[in-house]
């Protein structure tokens, strides 16, 4: 008797240790979007940033100029060295209306990743795991998007680099992109040129009607959430354009200039109402941006909020 208990003793707590290790939560990646011109050392920046484990960093846009001839724009400038210790994500911002004429996908997908690796190259960024495309696409430009995805898939994975592509939520209805992930983009979600929409960087009655595809949506996702805000432009109640900076437009008597901020409270709303859905979200929360711009209308316990809460 006394070797069954002992039995039945031990048998107990190899049990109990084995629920105490699965029920042992798994470590959140905490990531941010950087969507700058400019890579310096701002502390703040620099603070919050050394808190991550994933950057999704800016590298350039992809647009059609004056002559209908695709070619980069705004490149990253690096006055500063990248952090040790944090994987860095170079994402590349294509243009929609540089998909609409698009005959050489396959060059444009070569001449990206080639421009990626020089940027990173340069600037000592090292052991690329993952490119990210970005591209607000239509139904009219997704032919030749995914053709471009397709090409660059390939290519990147000859490389050892998983490919991703944001996912808006309009495009969940879509077909899925020919990617390795996506990540949803939970911002933006209203109209910031009506001066009537209140909140348009995140509402949670916007998001609602597209979270019917939500759960079946076949690719894996990640989850951007907004922590910025806009100064908008208004004239006679019509929207004249975003005030990055006091002399980015002119301002004439009578002109409005309404500041739209997102709301911690609102985020967590939505962040907790998606991941209801589809729990896998809780495996990486990214923030939406770390631009200087952006980090100073917030405070570092924002942050840490939306990365706790699950």
């Amino acid at each position: 008797m006394k070797l069954k208990s002992k039995l039945f003793c031990l048998s107990f707590l190899l049990l109990s240790v084995s629920c105490q290790q699965q029920k042992k939560p798994q470590h959140v990646l905490k990531s941010a979007y950087y969507w700058s011109t400019e890579w310096r050392n701002e502390p703040r920046v620099m603070q919050q940033v050394k808190t991550l484990d994933k950057l999704y960093l800016r590298y350039f846009d992809v647009i059609m100029n004056g002559e209908h001839t695709v070619v980069p724009n705004a490149t990253l400038q690096f006055a500063a060295e990248m952090p040790d210790k944090i994987e860095v994500v170079p994402v590349v911002f294509i243009v929609n209306d540089a998909m609409k004429t698009m005959d050489n996908t396959a060059d444009l997908a070569q001449k990206v990743l080639r421009r990626v690796f020089k940027i990173s190259e340069t600037n000592n960024i090292r052991n690329i795991k993952e490119l990210q495309i970005d591209c607000d696409w239509t139904l009219s430009t997704r032919r030749n998007y995914y053709a471009f995805l397709t090409q660059l898939h390939h290519l990147a994975a000859e490389k050892h680099i998983a490919l991703s592509t944001t996912i808006r939520l309009h495009q969940l209805s879509q077909h899925i992109p020919p990617v390795d992930k996506g990540v949803l983009m939970m911002y933006n979600t209203g109209d910031f040129t009506d001066i009537h929409c209140t909140h348009p960087i995140l509402d949670i009655k916007d998001v609602m009607p597209y979270l019917k595809y939500l759960k079946n949506y076949s690719l894996p996702l990640s989850p951007a959430y907004p922590l910025f805000s806009y100064r908008l432009l208004f004239r006679h109640g019509r929207y004249k354009g975003v005030l990055h900076a006091d002399n980015d437009l002119p301002v004439l008597p009578g002109d409005s200039i309404i500041v739209r901020k997102v709301n911690v409270e609102e985020v967590l709303h939505v962040k907790q109402t998606i991941e209801n859905i589809r729990p896998e979200l809780k495996a990486e929360t990214i923030i939406f941006d770390l631009s200087p711009s952006h980090i100073a209308n917030y405070k570092s316990q924002d942050y840490e909020e939306i990365y706790r809460a699950h």
